[in-house]
């Protein structure tokens, strides 16, 4: 009796110790199945000295990238820059080329106070708002305030930036009336000297556009009286037009 009381407890403690093998066993496998909780596990057991660290990193990993952008970006607006300036100074050459040749004129309409920049086929390259003479009509006599239609010709480019000029309205000398550049045309042919002095300029009043409010010659506003210049040259051919 003794003996089978001692097998059955050898049995249940056999059974239990099999039991929890299977357990163990069991618990592996699903450890296995799912690393992220065993990662979970592993982070939640960093210390914060490798926490600091491996903030540190990722710190300087985003200041590396943001200045690696930050130099290409410079890079790219540099060449972009460069590649505009040799842009812009072969567009000066060929102007100059053109202009040189006498392969642009000058076309004005004094009822559409309109300056046009025309080619050598005729198409146009810049178009201006301007003012003419205040009193209508052909040019007949000095004074008479009218701007002159005819086929005329670029016979002095003067720098004006010092000229001054006396309206008769009280106000005296007007310095910058003739603004940067004035670009005079001959009317010999026409006047037979009985009068002259016009030409192209710049002004005082760049509000004053697309009026008749000159003393006979025609008016634009300072920036495209510099840009005009680029393009005409002594001998270049202006036609005013009613």
């Amino acid at each position: 009796m003794k003996k089978e009381r001692t097998m059955a407890k050898v049995t249940v403690l056999l059974m239990a110790l099999l039991l929890l093998f299977s357990s163990l066993l069991i618990a592996g496998c699903e450890e296995e199945k799912n690393p992220a909780n065993k990662a979970a596990v592993t982070e939640t057991k960093k210390t914060p000295e490798q926490l600091a660290t491996e903030k540190k990193a990722r710190e300087e990993a985003e200041i590396k990238a943001r200045a690696e952008a930050e130099k290409k970006a410079k890079d790219e607006a540099e060449k972009a820059k460069k590649a505009e300036q040799l842009r812009a100074e072969q567009e000066q050459a060929r102007i100059k080329q053109n202009a040189d040749q006498k392969k642009y004129s000058v076309y004005i309409k004094k009822s559409a106070f309109t300056l046009y920049l025309m080619d050598d086929k005729n198409n146009v390259v810049k178009q201006y708002d301007c003012t003419i003479g205040k009193n209508p009509g052909q040019k007949q006599k000095r004074g008479d305030m009218k701007t002159p239609t005819g086929t005329f010709y670029v016979d002095e480019i003067c720098d004006a930036s010092f000229w001054t000029h006396d309206f008769g309205d009280g106000k005296g000398e007007i310095k910058g009336a003739y603004g940067p550049w004035f670009i005079s045309i001959n009317t010999d042919e026409m006047s037979k000297g009985a009068w002259g002095g016009i030409g192209i300029h710049g002004t005082h009043k760049p509000h004053v556009m697309r009026a008749m409010d000159s003393e006979g010659c025609i008016r634009l506003q300072n920036r495209n009286v510099e840009e005009l210049k680029k393009y005409v040259r002594v001998g270049t051919k202006v036609v005013i037009e009613e």
